[in-house]
């Protein structure tokens, strides 16, 4: 029964979500934030490129248009176009840098769910084979427990509770075979008046040192 009961409790543990089934998803949210974050910083400086071309094309306009006809003036939005220009390079340079991060973050998105899929299958999988260890051992150990029923109802009220005493000093150990002379639980040699009443059968059996119940096969 302890065997059942200790086997049971592992198996009931690793019922649930594993650490890796949990650390895998937590990879594939941080590499979807981590996608997502560089598509607003994307967005953000298409938006400035769009921004820049519509001033630069306003600028262009009127220097290219004929409206403005004073040489100063038209120097002036000369180096506003120029100026234009050189931050509309810097923006499509960077707009271009940006693309290249996402298709590397989609990428890495993209392998975290592959990832995360042949997690989960084995995960499921296991999961189903626990499922079925767990209902096999419920079913042995309610058998055995029937089965310690049965017995104890067989047995005197003061040697069940001597035996249920002795288990819990015992580590669950509260019967010891004689082999050779000597008590199996703790080995040290009997006494043998005590070997004579072990075999004899009449009644329980102490061993004088540990107090483990004596039998002999």
């Amino acid at each position: 029964m302890e065997d059942a009961e200790a086997s049971l409790m592992v198996v009931e543990e690793q019922l649930g979500e594993s650490e890796e089934l949990i650390a895998s998803r937590q990879a594939v949210e941080d590499r979807r934030d981590a996608l997502e974050a560089v598509n607003k910083q994307q967005r953000d400086v298409e938006w400035q490129v769009d921004e820049i071309r519509s001033h630069l094309s306003e600028e262009e306009g009127k220097l290219y248009g004929g409206s403005v006809r004073n040489p100063k003036e038209l120097a002036g939005m000369q180096e506003e176009a120029d100026i234009l220009k050189r931050q509309l390079r810097r923006r499509e340079d960077e707009l271009l840098d940006l693309m290249v991060r996402v298709e590397e973050k989609q990428a890495a998105l993209q392998e975290a769910k592959e990832s995360l899929a042949a997690v989960e299958d084995r995960w499921r999988q296991e999961q189903k084979e626990l499922a079925s260890r767990k209902e096999r051992l419920e079913g042995e150990l309610a058998g055995l427990q029937e089965r310690r029923k049965q017995q104890s109802d067989q047995v005197e009220a003061r040697v069940l509770a001597l035996y249920d005493t002795l288990r819990q000093r015992r580590q669950g150990m509260a019967v010891a075979k004689v082999e050779r002379g000597m008590c199996g639980g703790c080995r040290i040699s009997l006494p043998m008046t005590v070997l004579q009443k072990a075999r004899s059968g009449f009644d329980v059996v102490q061993c004088v040192s540990c107090e483990r119940i004596l039998y002999v096969s």
